[in-house]
């Protein structure tokens, strides 16, 4: 994550509040990291698990590209297209149940996927709200287009 300060007194600002969190952090630790999961996770509980799911979906659909929401039907006629005019039909009717064997072994690793991704993004989630909370020294800082705190990239 990337915060941008615009001017001196932003810069200025920035120095203070790092040493009153570094006093905070010391005296009151996760206090910050407890209230931040209460909102994600029941205030907000509705609104978070709806993006999360839509942000698993997407990467769903980036990992498997074409594949991934095609019904048994459209798999198995997708891949039939490859088949020429000059297969005869038990050829084909072999490489329809290979088509349908590979969609049920293709399914299971979606679900598979599915279920490391949903772990990932959780987790990707609080890191980003533990990062800015309670981690601000670990944000990449920058002021004037130099870094002023963070990763030199």
């Amino acid at each position: 994550m990337k915060i941008i300060l615009e001017n001196e007194l932003e810069k200025y600002a920035w120095d203070v509040m790092m040493a009153a969190h570094y006093k905070w952090e010391k005296n009151h630790g996760s206090s910050l990291q407890d209230q931040m999961s209460w909102y994600f996770e029941d205030l907000y509980k509705e609104e978070t698990e709806k993006a999360l799911k839509d942000e698993i979906e997407r990467k769903l659909r980036e990992n498997w590209g074409d594949e991934y929401g095609l019904t048994e039907e459209e798999y198995v006629a997708k891949g039939l297209e490859s088949c020429g005019d000059d297969w005869e039909e038990d050829e084909r009717k072999d490489y329809e149940n290979e088509l349908r064997e590979d969609f049920k072994y293709l399914q299971d690793d979606i679900a598979d996927d599915r279920e490391g991704l949903k772990f990932n993004v959780e987790e990707k989630l609080r890191s980003l709200y533990y990062t800015f909370f309670n981690a601000p020294e670990n944000l990449t800082v920058v002021y004037k287009d130099e870094i002023v705190q963070g990763a030199k990239r």
